[in-house]
């Protein structure tokens, strides 16, 4: 059962200390836990079903990474570089990126569940066919994302950008697109219904589904 659009996103639960050791290599099959990693260079690694419980990453670098089937719970990244990332049938539960690049980043299939970026730059990235449960997107840069066939009920997206967004055949039933920019965005008036939009928007959605607002023609008199 999906949750209403006002439920509160849980945030992760860290514990107070964490393990800070250098960290330099991603394993198959790994499981990693109570971590506080920071700076490192994960550049280019490859691995699979690798878990992350409890872990803190700080300006760390994930860039071309591929992670198919990675699993994150009670995780927060901050500042840290996820681009070009391919993490196919990722699962994330209680996740926050804050101020973080996912420009291209690969989260098809992807399940997110009490996840939170804010102030991240998400440019292109692909959540095709990804199943979002209580999300919320933060002044996030998110121009040109496909949510294409996306589950995106009840996610919140709060003063983002998302000019030329794909949401073509997505779920979008409680969506709330108040405050962000929608020029351009893809989506038919079947997905934006029930979606949650304010006054100042009504023309981009007007213009989006191709339709003409005029004003009442003059009454000719004889």
């Amino acid at each position: 059962m999906k949750p209403s659009p006002g439920q509160s996103i849980q945030s992760p639960q860290l514990p107070k200390h964490l393990h800070a050791e250098p960290f330099e290599a991603i394993d198959n099959h790994a499981e990693y836990a109570s971590l506080s990693v920071s700076g490192s260079n994960l550049v280019n690694q490859t691995a699979s079903n690798v878990v992350f419980e409890q872990t803190l990453f700080r300006r760390v670098v994930f860039n071309r990474t591929h992670l198919g089937k990675i699993r994150l719970v009670d995780v927060r990244l901050e500042a840290s570089d996820l681009s070009g990332a391919d993490w196919e049938k990722a699962r994330l539960r209680r996740v926050e990126f804050i101020g973080c690049r996912l420009l291209g980043t690969q989260l098809p299939e992807a399940h997110l569940d009490d996840v939170l970026m804010r102030d991240c730059n998400i440019e292109g990235a692909v959540f095709a066919s990804a199943t979002f449960k209580v999300a919320r997107f933060e002044k996030c840069i998110l121009r040109e994302v496909s949510f294409e066939g996306a589950d995106l009920t009840g996610v919140v997206f709060h003063q983002c950008d998302l000019t030329n967004a794909d949401l073509s055949g997505s779920k979008l039933i409680g969506a709330d697109f108040r405050g962000s920019i929608l020029d351009g965005m893809r989506a038919s008036a079947k997905e934006l219904a029930g979606a949650v939009i304010d006054p100042t928007q009504a023309v981009q959605i007007v213009s989006l589904l191709g339709l003409t607002v005029k004003e009442n023609a003059p009454v000719l008199r004889s």
